[in-house]
Order: C-alpha cells, then sequence, then structure tokens
C-alpha cells in the first residue's frame, strides 16, 4: 500500500513486539514472566498500556497485592497520557473498560477481596459477552471461572467455563480446568482431541489429561 508512506505502520512495531510476549506469558500461565515484563524500547502510551494489563493480571494471580495496585496506577496514568493525545478515542472503548475491570478484579483478588474480585470480573465478562472478542484476548468469562475455582467454587466454576467455551471453544484452559469430577472424562477427552493427543507439546496439562485418559480406561477393562 504504497500511498500510506513508510512511516505508515511505524507506530505499530512496538504494539506487535509486545504483543507475542504478553500473551504467551499470559496463555502458558507463566505469571512471573508476565509480571516482569516491560514496554519495549520507544513504545506510546497506548502500547505500554498492554504490559502493564498483562503485569496487573500475573501480580493479581500470584497475590503480589502491592505490585498489583502499583501497576494499575501506572496503566492509569497511561491512559490520562492517551487522553491527551492523538488517540484519545481509545480511552472511551469497549476494551479499555474490559481490561481495567479485569485489573480490578485481579487486583481485589490478590487484597483477598472475594466478592469485589467477582464482581468487577462478572462485570467485564458480561461486557465481553456482549461486544465480542478480540482475536487473542483472554476470555474474561474464562478468568471468572479461574477465580472461582481459587475461591473454592468448582460447580459455579464450571457454569462459567462451559459458558466461556461455547464462545470461545477448543482453548486449553477452558476444558482442562472444567474437569470437575462429573464431567473430567468428557473436558478431558475434548481437550486431548483438539490437540493431537497432546503429542506436540510438553505441557502439563496435557501429560495430565492423557494419564487421566490411561487410567479410564484402564479400569474399564
Amino acid at each position: 500500500m504504497p500511498d500510506m508512506g513508510s512511516g505508515y505502520m511505524a507506530g505499530m512495531i512496538p504494539y506487535y513486539r509486545m504483543k507475542l510476549p504478553v500473551f504467551y506469558a499470559l496463555e502458558v500461565r507463566d505469571w512471573k514472566s508476565a509480571a516482569a515484563l516491560e514496554p519495549a524500547a520507544g513504545s506510546p502510551p497506548e502500547v505500554a498500556t498492554l504490559v502493564y494489563w498483562a503485569r496487573v493480571l500475573a501480580d493479581g494471580r500470584l497475590r503480589h497485592a502491592r505490585q498489583a495496585l502499583a501497576g494499575l496506577a501506572r496503566y492509569d496514568a497511561l491512559m490520562a497520557g492517551v487522553k491527551k493525545g492523538k488517540h484519545a478515542y481509545m480511552v472511551e472503548g469497549t476494551g479499555p473498560k474490559i481490561q481495567r475491570g479485569e485489573m480490578l478484579a485481579w487486583t481485589a483478588f490478590a487484597e483477598g477481596k472475594e466478592e469485589e474480585a467477582l464482581t468487577n470480573m462478572r462485570t467485564a465478562a458480561d461486557l465481553q459477552d456482549k461486544v465480542g472478542q478480540a482475536e487473542v484476548d483472554i476470555p474474561a468469562r474464562e478468568m471468572l471461572a479461574d477465580m472461582l475455582l481459587e475461591f473454592g467454587r468448582p460447580k459455579q466454576a464450571l457454569t462459567e467455563y462451559e459458558v466461556a467455551l461455547k464462545l470461545s471453544p477448543n482453548r486449553l484452559n477452558g476444558p482442562y480446568n472444567a474437569g470437575e469430577p462429573a464431567k473430567a472424562e468428557f473436558y478431558y477427552a475434548t481437550l486431548l482431541k483438539s490437540t493431537n493427543n497432546g503429542q506436540d507439546s510438553a505441557r502439563p496439562e496435557l501429560a495430565h489429561a492423557r494419564s487421566f485418559a490411561g487410567s479410564q480406561q484402564a479400569a474399564s477393562k
């Protein structure tokens, strides 16, 4: 597209440099790595917010309340900067509202505020379900289910995982954690089917699913 000029995509380079490490760390649930991420050099504020969103989610999972609060404050400061610039429209979009709701939820989680965490995450999930996800979003509904599981509410978590799987089928985390005793066999089988029996990955979740399936087959003989 020569008419767009050589600098048209320049602002996107820092974004794509950060997008892969951010989502990779979160998807493989490497919270320590996600919490240690830093914006790429030269990142504009609207790109740097992605990193602080990931850090707050990770620090929340690790129950690092002080770090999560600091990350949230940094995110808010960056968004205030965006609001003063030429991309101010981005601040008012549904994406940032969902992101901030997720951050508020995981910060409350880290602080041990169970109902506040669940309320904020449910609000984010309801909004995301209404407007739809971006192409690589981690479903807020799935995060809600994760929280419920962490809070010792497996049956409620299963309900939310099942909703998330209808909207975002074949994600690894959904069927793996939806394996509440009564439905474990079904969901682990679903997980293995969608991953070629886990043959191309060393992830422990897939090894556990294979072990479970093997024990079920042995018990049925």
